[in-house]
């Protein structure tokens, strides 16, 4: 099954769809898509080695993007979407101490978030979800 999955995507690195799909699944992960882009990402890089900082350049701004989304969600749509994402990845019931944690050490969240196997829509989510400080 992976080998399938990884022949489609070194066909897709050589596809004109490959930065489009990058992407969009890089968008996606940053907002509300469990499947972190390095599925598409490494496999790309392999097959296309000098397109690498290309491709990550797309994931970077991507995901950044993506993010904002995730931020605009948690603050705007939290009681519809936000909340239905969060228990969707099984974070509902402590999403209130989570944010009175935000509130207080929120950047060292979002730093150690990079370091843990917390999905990042649901740091971006409940950043907006908590007020924090959009540009911090």
């Amino acid at each position: 099954m992976l080998q399938r999955l990884y022949d489609k995507v070194i066909a897709l690195s050589e596809s004109p769809k490959a930065l489009p799909t990058l992407a969009a699944v890089s968008f996606a992960e940053s907002s509300f898509f469990p499947i972190p882009p390095d599925v598409v990402l490494v496999p790309m890089a392999l097959a296309q080695p000098h397109k690498a900082r290309l491709y990550a350049l797309v994931c970077t701004i991507s995901s950044v993007l993506g993010g904002m989304l995730g931020y605009a969600i948690g603050a705007f749509l939290y009681d519809t979407v936000g909340h239905w994402l969060i228990s969707a990845y099984g974070y509902g019931e402590g999403i209130d101490a989570f944010r009175a944690a935000y509130a207080k050490w929120g950047a060292w969240i979002i730093l150690i978030k990079g370091m843990k196997p917390i999905h990042y829509a649901i740091v971006t989510i409940a950043s907006g979800f908590a007020g924090y400080n959009f540009f911090m």
